[in-house]
């Protein structure tokens, strides 16, 4: 009864449409739900009455087609007859159920009375058996609790380990007879202990005093001996004091030559060693009978220090058995104990167990007495339930047989209520391909499948909600009407009609037309990625959203348009106003109009020839060829092609960027600048934004500079960097802001920015550095006004020289020379270009500090290394430079024997790095590679002279940063130099000193160098000629071992005589000479490790007019052969 009530309620909206449909009808006849989808067209009628779109009544024809057919009455026929005769089988089921279940429910009840009395009789068998248990238990432990759950587990242990309670009580037994033996052996042995310990303290005292071999008397005859020598010594009389005087007297000659001296030093030598030993014997024998006697008296005190631990040891032992032997006897007590538990424990284990058994007989009594209670309980269920199903079956039966009664008599009356309803006003038609449904004046069309078809609507026909797919067609024409028409795969034709709210798929097409007469317009239409909708003469399109392509051609016209991807292309004729871009791509060609243009993302092009007014840039691209009224930039990239014409104002807000291509008109256009603005060269102009090459032809235009009317700048950058002789013209300017101008290579001497009125302001000029020489120094021209200029970074570095802004009164802005700084470029070429003698002669004395050494070792020949560390504080007239040298130098000679001295030849190859750093934030690094010849003759007189010729390879790096430049170069050249040296030694013993005197020559080849920046140097060659006066003074001692040390001192005054070494940089000459006279100091040493082997280091400081040396570090190696 439950479902079917259920059921009428559910059907109670369609009984009271079909009541009103056939007269007297029952209102609660059946009938059927409404689906979601005709619902869903229910709603949309309701919604197009309440617009006024169609009228009451036509809503009210479209709700009953929509509603009651037929066919769907029919098909709820069906339906009941289904039910019905699922209905009967659900009746006969039941009946078979009730005869089961009643069967089953006797049997169980019998069985339920038998388990019963089993139970009773478990019940009785296990109180007996807990009972003995209980007894059992108590006998083994009366400290015992009956209620604990581990009596079970105590018992099992205890039995389990009866046999072994038995073995440990015949063990423990035997363990108390083996200690007590144990511990009377102890005793005795500690006994034979206490005798061994005394004859070991009897002998321990007469080895420290026996009065023969005891170590008190012989340590005494010990020191008598040592006594006896130092008085000996000491004593004037003595043979020993005067045999060691003889021998200290002529111990030198030992060495000496063969002859009278010698072996008068042999015979005092051998008479002092015989006086020494005649009172030494005597100690040595006195000291090993101390020995002796004091290792045997150590031996026994080790001996007793043994016996005394073993004696502890003992103690220890003999206590730890008694103590055994306690233990023994307990656990022999302890196990008796145990032995009598086990037997009590055995006799309760077994009464546990019956225990046990009853209760588990008795647990599955009442677990087989549940089950069949259970299963007794569920049949008694099944059988209520089986006398219920009956009896709703039947219900059910009954009623789907009155519903089936109802349906057959009221479907006759149905068809002629339906009959009645206006034919006008049609519903859910079906257009295959070849059909067609003609919706004239006053004819009503909703929800019509155009499925291939075509739906022609003309005067006065409306369609509504048409769902055209498989290329089908819905034509308006003449004042027709479309509302929410969805194009998946088909067309609309709007020839003089409306549509409203068109839902264009990626497979539909819109086509709107109007002519003189009479206008086509579509309102709110859709267009997805794919779709297409395409207007031409006298269309009027509102509020379109669009995904796809859309065209307007010649008359159309766009208003509140939004754009969220694809493409919006205006032609020749038509307008655009209000237009939102999201996404996508707006195209404005020639001849077409867009007002009003928001672009929030995507891209805008207003292509030559057409026109766009009030256009906002917040976000995206725009590229403007044509002409433009007011625009605001607060974002995204806006760019004036070369044919753009712009007027009104710009409003560039701060985040912008605008790019300007030279050629585009803006003389009219007002600039208010927070953001950027970039200009550009018209041959570099971005494709997208240009206008067809007729267009371009036509419009061949001279060039000209860029132009503004009034430019008020709010923090706003405007940058000339791109465009080769640049300028910029405005009326006036205000405000605040930057000019990057780049870096002043123009060939115009105009200035780059040109106000031909009055300029009031704070500005700044960002001028780039160049290593090429300006051209133009003209920067700012104004016609009056208080503004302010100054450079961004400061000074800046242009060619040769720093130049500052100098303002005259004119107004006139310029460069102006500071010709007492280089540039960092010019610096560091100067620099580099002064290291190559320094390298030189840094090099040289490694080769000389060879040759010094050799001087003073009779030329011997051998292979030879040097490391030389150099620091050098350089003043040039043109730059000053602090450089840094690291090198080494390897090289071998030759020396040959003469008549009067000996002459020494080598070569050499020598390998450096160096770098620089100047005075004016640039650095460099110098690479060489050098080889070379030495010879050296030395006198045997003293006098020497030597020689060397060496060759240079230099390759130069260059590297300039500052704050308006950063520029590079490298360059490689060679070098060749000669040096002379002549002087004497003068020895004294082991001092000499040699004074000398020196000239070296060098001169490098032509050189040129260009930098990145374009700073160009040339040099036909540095030179340098060095005259010196100096001193060396060393003193040669031997140590004992052998080793040759030779420390020494340097003093030197050098004089450059080159002053005329010229180098031109950018075509201006500089003078790069280091003439002038400087001090040289050092220290050194030599030392000769083996008679082949020698290694030495030398440190010198050097101050001058121009060079100055804080420190020089040279460290050698050699090998004689």
């Amino acid at each position: 009864m439950k479902s079917r009530s259920n059921l009428n309620t559910r059907l109670l909206p369609l009984s009271i449409l079909i009541s009103s449909l056939i007269p007297g009808a029952v209102l609660a006849a059946p009938s059927v739900a409404i689906p979601p989808p005709v619902q869903d067209l229910i709603n949309q009628v309701q919604s197009y009455a309440n617009a006024h779109v169609i009228s009451p009544e036509q809503a009210e024809t479209l709700i009953k087609r929509l509603t009651v057919t037929p066919e769907k009455l029919k098909e709820e026929e069906a339906r009941v007859k289904q039910e019905l005769a699922a209905v009967e089988k659900k009746q006969k089921e039941a009946n078979t159920e009730i005869i089961t279940t009643s069967l089953e429910k006797d049997q169980f009840n019998k069985a339920l009375n038998n388990t019963q009395k089993a139970k009773l009789a478990a019940e009785t068998v296990f109180i007996n058996a807990n009972s003995k248990q209980n007894e059992a238990i108590k006998a083994v432990n009366k400290n015992w609790s009956l209620a604990d759950e581990n009596i079970s587990k105590k018992l099992s242990v205890i039995v389990n380990g009866e046999s072994k309670t038995q073995a440990i009580l015949a063990e423990k037994i035997k363990l108390t007879e083996t200690a007590d033996i144990n511990q009377q052996e102890q005793i005795i042995k500690a006994q034979q202990l206490d005798a061994e310990i005394q004859q070991i303290k009897s002998a321990l005292a007469d080895a420290e005093s026996n009065g023969t071999t005891g170590t008190l008397v012989l340590r005494q005859k010990l020191a008598q001996a040592k006594e006896k020598l130092e008085i000996a010594k000491n004593d004037p009389k003595s043979k020993l004091f005067d045999a060691k005087a003889a021998h200290d007297r002529t111990s030198k000659n030992l060495e000496g030559p063969e002859g009278l001296a010698k072996r008068a030093a042999i015979q005092n030598k051998k008479v002092y060693e015989q006086e020494l030993k005649v009172l030494q014997d005597p100690i040595d024998v006195a000291q090993k009978q101390f020995t002796a006697a004091q290792d045997n008296t150590f031996a026994l005190m080790d001996e007793q220090i043994a016996l005394a631990k073993q004696k502890i040891d003992s103690t220890a032992l003999t206590n730890s058995l008694q103590e055994v032997f306690k233990q023994a006897k307990n656990a022999q007590l302890q196990a008796e104990q145990a032995a009598q538990q086990a037997k009590d424990a055995t006799t309760a284990q077994q009464a546990m167990a019956e225990a046990a058994a009853a209760e588990k007989s008795l647990q599955e009594v009442e677990q087989k007495l549940a089950v069949i209670a259970a299963i007794a309980q569920e049949a008694e269920v099944k059988f209520t339930a089986a006398q219920l199903a009956k009896a709703d079956a039947e219900l059910q039966l009954a009623d789907k047989m009155e519903q089936l009664t109802n349906i057959s008599q009221n479907l006759a009356a149905l068809n002629d209520a339906l009959n009645d309803l206006d034919p006008k006003v049609n519903s859910q038609q079906t257009l295959a391909k070849g059909e067609a449904q003609p919706v004239a004046d006053g004819e009503l069309a909703m929800a019509t499948k155009v499925a291939g078809g075509e739906q022609n609507v003309t005067t006065g026909g409306a369609v509504l909600a048409s769902v055209v797919t498989e290329d089908g067609v819905v034509n308006l024409s003449d004042n027709a009407f479309a509302h929410d028409t969805q194009l998946i795969n088909g067309t609309l034709n709007n020839t003089r009609a409306h549509d409203v709210n068109t839902q264009v798929g990626a497979q539909g097409k819109l086509l709107i037309n109007g002519t003189q007469e009479a206008a086509a317009t579509s309102e709110g239409a859709t267009v997805a990625a794919g779709g297409s909708v395409t207007a031409g003469t006298n269309a009027l399109v509102t509020k379109m959203v669009s995904a796809g392509a859309v065209t307007g051609n010649d008359g159309a016209l766009f208003t509140e348009t939004t754009l969220n991807d694809g493409q919006f292309s205006l032609n020749n004729g038509a307008i655009a106003q209000n237009t939102k871009v999201n996404g996508g791509q707006f195209n404005v060609n020639e001849g077409a109009t867009a007002e009003g243009v928001t672009v929030k993302g995507g891209e805008f092009n207003l292509r030559a020839r057409a026109q766009a007014m009030k256009l906002t840039i917040e976000f995206g691209e725009a590229q403007i060829a044509g002409t433009l009224t007011d625009v605001t930039l607060r974002g995204g990239n806006t760019t004036l092609a070369s044919s753009a014409d712009v007027a009104g104002t710009i409003h560039s807000i701060s985040g912008s960027a605008l790019k300007v291509y030279q050629g585009a008109h803006t003389a009219q256009a007002d600039l208010n600048l927070a953001g950027r603005v970039v200009l550009f060269a018209d041959d570099v102009a971005p494709m997208a934004a240009l206008p067809s090459r007729a267009v371009r032809a036509a419009d061949n235009r001279l060039s000209a500079p860029f132009t503004f009317r009034r430019v008020n700048m709010s923090g706003g950058t405007l940058d000339l960097r791109n465009v080769k002789d640049a300028q910029l013209v405005m009326d006036s300017l205000a405000g605040n802001g930057t000019f990057k101008l780049g870096s002043m290579l123009q060939q115009d001497a105009s200035a780059l920015v040109n106000v031909t009125g009055n300029a009031d302001g704070d500005f700044t000029l960002q001028i780039d550095g160049s290593g090429i020489d300006p051209t133009n120094l003209n920067v700012v021209s104004t016609g009056g006004g208080d503004a302010r200029f100054t450079l961004t970074d400061g000074p800046i570095g242009l060619g040769n020289r720093v130049y500052n802004l100098v303002k005259d009164a004119s107004g006139k802005v310029t460069l102006v020379a500071n010709e007492s700084t280089v540039t960092p470029g010019t610096a560091s070429i100067l620099a580099v270009a002064n290291t190559t003698p320094v390298i030189f002669n840094a090099e040289l004395s490694s080769v000389q500090q060879r040759l010094d050494k050799q001087s003073t070792e009779a030329n011997e020949s051998g292979i030879w290394g040097t490391y030389l560390h150099n620091n050098f504080a350089v003043k040039g007239r043109a730059a000053n430079f602090d450089q840094t040298l690291n090198g080494i130098t390897l090289g071998g000679d030759k020396a040959t024997a003469l008549a009067d001295g000996v002459l020494s030849v080598g070569g050499f190859a020598s390998a450096s790095t160096s770098s620089i750093k100047t005075d004016y934030q640039s650095k460099g690094n110098v690479d060489s590679h050098s080889f070379g010849a030495y010879a050296q003759y030395l006198a045997n007189n003293g006098y020497y002279v030597n020689g060397v010729v060496k060759a240079n390879k230099f390759n130069q790096d260059i590297h300039v940063t500052s704050a308006d430049n950063s520029a590079s170069g490298n360059t490689n050249f060679s070098g060749m130099g000669v040096a002379v040296k002549a002087g004497k030694h003068i020895n004294h013993n082991h001092l000499y000193v040699s004074p000398y005197v020196a000239m070296s020559a060098f001169s490098s080849g032509k050189s040129a160098v260009k930098l990145s920046n374009g700073m160009a140097a040339q040099s036909s060659s540095t030179r340098s000629m060095i005259g010196t006066l100096g001193v060396n003074a060393g003193y040669r001692f031997v140590l004992k071992n052998g080793v040759e040390m030779k420390p020494y001192v340097s003093a030197s005054v050098d004089h450059e005589f080159a002053a005329n070494n010229k180098f031109r940089v950018n075509q201006e000459m500089f003078d790069n000479n280091l003439n002038g006279t400087r001090v040289n100091t050092g220290a050194g040493l030599n030392v000769n490790i083996t008679p082949n082997l020698s290694v030495g280091s030398e440190v010198k400081l050097s101050s001058g007019k121009n060079i100055k040396t804080p420190v020089t570090v040279n460290l050698n190696v050699g090998y004689r052969f």
